[in-house]
């Protein structure tokens, strides 16, 4: 539900500039209007009226959600609202819908009907906006709050600057474009932003292949590859069509490599990015009296998608929990908290590839970071870290504390975590702190996120039926894990992993004994 509200944001930024530029320009023409059956000059009054009121509507919505404001809820009902009026006045005043109802579902004044009513069944639920704290930048991350609230406005009022520009141009040479239906335009455009985001990541995994690292995950729009467990996995997120965006994860081989070969890999995307905006640019212009003039307008489209990513993305900002190849340069450039936050998480990525192990990190980094990184994922996964360093090495105690630091972050400020991070705090409830309590309420939260049936999972699983007394599905589970975590790489973090299931494999033979 999350990505379909932030794709109606997206949406109802470009509804707000559509609408108040219209409203300032005043460009509306009363006689193409069908089935107008007042007088010109009252329809006229009325949609100079609604014009500025619509955009303002549309302004406030993007920007309370954006900003984490308590009226977000509020404002996007009522874009939603003005959405769904909207879509059922155009579709009653286009005859071609009264024609044709059977095509209906390709026709935009539709699609803005069913943005409406996505809308109201998405903003219906009270607990819409997390904490407002988690869209502030933090000390030293190179980012500003006016920046991260405002960069996708900007985005989309550069996209429909640049398109705007390339209408011009098409008008001064002569150039039309031949409209086929909506539903191909619309997929056309899909497919061409896709690839613009499959070569930006593209950039960052070749670059950090070439660098000696270890590519671990690739996600383009809804097409999700990553590697779990040694093994590569496929998954088609449905959902990414609306939030399509982009990642590529790579792991260290070396943990000992220069800076610049981390500044190197995440300048690549964007650089990858502005060569293919540039290419597409002088296609574009020398399409006039070329075979491929009547594809000006997806080149065109492409053209001005890859420079703006290419721009945007050097800027440091941050949303949610991610930042943009500007800020992760500049933290990485920063040699302070920042820093040592992505030399820590290098390491943890490394234990997937090589010996190393968790026992192996540097706890000092670690302590140093957390200490500046307080709220957010980031200082969440710092806590974790912590945790299985001092585990790794048996200090049962300190690995108690670092959890429990970690659920104090998860309460405060970082609760939307996915399912595979639950794990280590229902082992940890269990296994160090021996509150079965606690254990089944992160257990119960793991499960409503639906989890994999992995080697972490049953450990887990095995651990929280140990702390209630329940052995013998303790030892069923336990048993399914291990046969697992045997057939993982040899490498540190799955090494560990299999320690793990030895020291609880202990403790459910001491308590058979016990008992």
């Amino acid at each position: 539900m999350r990505a379909v509200r932030n794709f109606l944001c997206w949406m109802f930024a470009l509804g707000a500039v559509v609408f108040l530029r219209s409203s300032l320009f005043s460009f509306l023409d009363i006689g193409s209007w069908p089935d107008a059956h007042l007088p010109p000059t009252i329809l006229s009054a009325v949609i100079r009226t609604a014009l500025p009121v619509l955009g303002v509507v549309y302004a406030l919505a993007c920007w309370s959600f954006w900003t984490g404001k308590a009226s977000a809820r509020r404002w996007g009902l009522a874009a939603s609202a003005a959405n769904t009026i909207l879509g059922c006045l155009f579709l009653y005043m286009d005859r071609r819908f009264l024609t044709a109802p059977a095509t209906a579902f390709l026709n935009p004044d539709a699609l803005l009907l069913g943005f409406g009513l996505a809308g109201i069944i998405a903003f219906r639920r009270q607990d819409v906006i997390k904490a407002e704290q988690l869209m502030q930048p933090l000390p030293g991350d190179g980012t500003n709050a006016i920046v991260n609230r405002a960069i996708w406005i900007a985005g989309t009022g550069g996209f429909i600057a640049g398109m705007n520009w390339w209408w011009r141009w098409a008008e001064a040479n002569g150039l039309g474009w031949i409209r086929r239906s909506f539903f191909h335009d619309l997929l056309l455009l899909l497919l061409l932003e896709l690839l613009m985001v499959a070569l930006h990541e593209c950039g960052h995994a070749v670059a950090g292949t070439m660098l000696g690292m270890k590519l671990r995950a690739f996600v383009v729009g809804p097409f999700q590859w990553r590697m779990r467990e040694g093994q590569w996995e496929f998954r088609f997120i449905l959902s990414g069509f609306l939030a399509i965006g982009g990642a590529t994860a790579v792991a260290p081989t070396d943990p000992n490599r220069p800076l610049w070969r981390d500044i190197c890999m995440v300048a690549a995307g964007p650089a990858v990015s502005l060569a293919a905006g540039l290419a597409a640019f002088w296609i574009t212009l020398a399409a006039p009296g070329h075979p491929w003039q009547q594809d000006w307008l997806p080149l065109s489209f492409f053209t001005t998608l890859s420079l703006l990513t290419a721009a945007l993305n050097l800027i440091p900002f941050r949303t949610k929990g991610f930042y943009s190849d500007g800020a992760r340069v500049f933290q990485l450039l920063s040699r302070g908290p920042w820093a040592d936050l992505h030399r820590v998480f290098s390491a943890a990525a490394a234990t997937t590839v090589t010996p190393l192990r968790p026992r192996d990190y540097d706890i000092d980094a670690i302590q140093r970071a957390g200490s500046s990184i307080s709220i957010g994922q980031q200082a969440l996964h710092l806590r974790l870290l912590a945790a299985s360093y001092y585990l790794d090495r048996g200090c049962i105690a300190d690995a108690s504390q670092a959890l429990a630091e970690a659920e104090a972050v998860y309460q405060e400020s970082a609760s939307d975590i996915p399912a595979e991070l639950h794990t280590p705090f229902i082992f940890g409830k269990a296994y160090l702190q021996h509150d079965a309590e606690g254990a089944r309420l992160w257990w119960e939260r793991m499960e409503a996120r639906k989890p994999l049936h992995n080697a972490d999972y049953w450990i887990a699983r095995s651990a929280f039926l140990w702390s209630e007394h329940r052995l013998n599905e303790a030892r069923e589970a336990w048993e399914k894990g291990n046969a697992l975590v045997q057939q993982l790489p040899h490498t540190g973090a799955y090494e560990s992993d299999r320690d793990y299931f030895a020291l609880l494999h202990k403790e459910l033979e001491l308590s058979g004994l016990a008992g």
